[in-house]
């Protein structure tokens, strides 16, 4: 009998707490997500400019552009033209040739001698542009015809590269018939439309 009462008891204790609350359900499990974040896809570079970033560069001050006012041509025939007809020992007197498609692929960034060593030009005509100043010829004659779609987009790739890499101001990206008195690059060369398309640096 006073285990039936002790039994009763219990029960009726049971009821109480359930009535109040203290027995409820605990809320269902919800597993904590954490959102995963794509990855970033990293541009790819242009061979080219991995291929730049294999040399040390010493202090330039200009980026000096020309054309070649001949209808076509490569930095091998222009090495060779400067070697034999203008005597010059170290060849090539531009640091870079952009071909157009004549003598070398539409758009293609030869790297010449000079810039390799890192040594002077002999494009400008002026020892100071010479000396400080990197020369970029492209293959076409400008007076006649623009430079080609590939061309431009080679030359904004470089230009870009050597204006960080260098960290030569906008303001030094000249073209030859700046500081001589030449047509060079050409009446048709598009030197606005080049600036308005690349990062400025003060």
């Amino acid at each position: 009998m006073c285990f039936r009462w002790k039994t009763c008891i219990y029960l009726s204790f049971l009821a109480v707490m359930y009535l109040s609350g203290c027995q409820t359900q605990p809320p269902p499990f919800k597993p904590v997500v954490t959102p995963v974040k794509p990855p970033t896809i990293k541009k790819a570079q242009p061979y080219i400019i991995k291929q730049l970033d294999h040399y040390t560069v010493r202090n330039w001050k200009y980026i000096v552009i020309h054309h070649s006012a001949s209808e076509s041509g490569s930095a091998t025939e222009f090495d060779k033209y400067h070697r034999e007809t203008r005597g010059w020992e170290n060849g090539l007197g531009y640091h870079f040739v952009i071909g157009n498609g004549h003598g070398s692929k539409d758009g293609q960034i030869e790297i010449g001698n000079r810039w390799v060593t890192q040594i002077d030009g002999a494009h400008a005509g002026v020892q100071e542009y010479n000396h400080l100043g990197i020369g970029i010829c492209l293959v076409g004659n400008f007076n006649d015809t623009n430079p080609t779609t590939n061309q431009m987009t080679s030359l904004t790739t470089l230009v870009e590269y050597l204006q960080e890499r260098c960290r030569i101001s906008s303001e030094n990206i000249i073209m030859h018939r700046h500081f001589r008195e030449t047509e060079c690059p050409g009446r048709k060369f598009p030197y606005y439309k080049l600036l308005a398309q690349i990062a400025r640096f003060q």
